[in-house]
């Protein structure tokens, strides 16, 4: 449980939202490629593309979120649940339809992946809140709240590349959530580390939806869900099924599979 030496800065005073109006991410599943470098270049400058299947991820996806709501988006694999904070996180261009963000967006999508394996943990610290715009003397008062909720210790002056996947985890996850996230995407990272740490995960988001964060997340642990949850979306072949109270949600989730 989170104690009272492990503050989180509270979110600015404005009113953070969400708002994803008619998107679609349509992909192309090529079928037939060009052999050869020179068939390439001649498809490129031809402007044909090969042939091949259009699926798309998501379709005419629309709703609002805004701050104090905790929403969780359920749905089986390959319904678009990840594509869906990836949009809003901005990873990935919606096809048509668009996502407006009031609030800075902190997405905790793949754990490691805005970490820098030549870095310590103390470098990667500094490159991270340099990225989210966090002064130096700012990091330099949380580093010591991050080592003590990470469990680190003296790990944290090492670099990233001799950790274990499980203590890469812990350091993301500790860094997203302490910076100050005004709108929080949490992608199936409730999960990580051992049981202990999956405890301390669960208290760090209940701390941050009491200070009135906008929190979404996917998982498939419909337990945790509704425990977090005051909302919850089911993403169904790309669209939205369900949106409601999470048990009502819930409920058509089971149905369905």
């Amino acid at each position: 449980m989170l104690t009272a030496k492990e503050q989180i800065p509270a979110p600015s005073a404005m009113q953070v939202s969400v708002e994803v109006a008619g998107v679609g991410v349509r992909y192309r599943l090529l079928t037939e490629q060009a052999r050869t470098i020179k068939g390439r270049v001649l498809s490129a400058f031809s402007g044909r593309e090969s042939s091949g299947a259009e699926f798309w991820a998501l379709r005419d996806v629309t709703f609002r979120a805004s701050s104090g709501e905790v929403i969780g988006i359920v749905g089986s694999n390959g319904s678009g649940k990840s594509t869906l904070l990836r949009v809003i996180s901005r990873v990935i261009q919606p096809t048509n339809g668009e996502v407006k963000c009031a609030g800075r967006v902190t997405p905790v999508l793949d754990l490691t992946s805005t970490l820098h394996p030549e870095f310590s943990g103390r470098e990667n610290t500094y490159m991270f809140g340099a990225l989210h715009g966090v002064k130096r003397k700012d990091l330099d008062r949380w580093i010591p709240k991050l080592i003590e909720f990470t469990e680190l210790g003296p790990f944290f002056e090492v670099p990233l590349k001799a950790y274990s996947s499980g203590m890469a985890a812990r350091l993301a996850f500790g860094l997203a959530t302490q910076l100050n996230p005004e709108i929080l995407l949490l992608d199936e990272v409730l999960s990580v580390g051992d049981e202990h740490f999956q405890r301390k995960s669960y208290f760090r988001v209940r701390k941050l939806i009491e200070r009135g964060n906008l929190v979404m997340i996917v998982s498939h642990n419909m337990a945790v869900l509704e425990q977090l949850c005051t909302r919850m979306i089911l993403i169904a072949g790309g669209r939205i099924a369900a949106d409601g109270l999470p048990a009502s949600v819930i409920a058509e989730y089971r149905r369905r599979i």
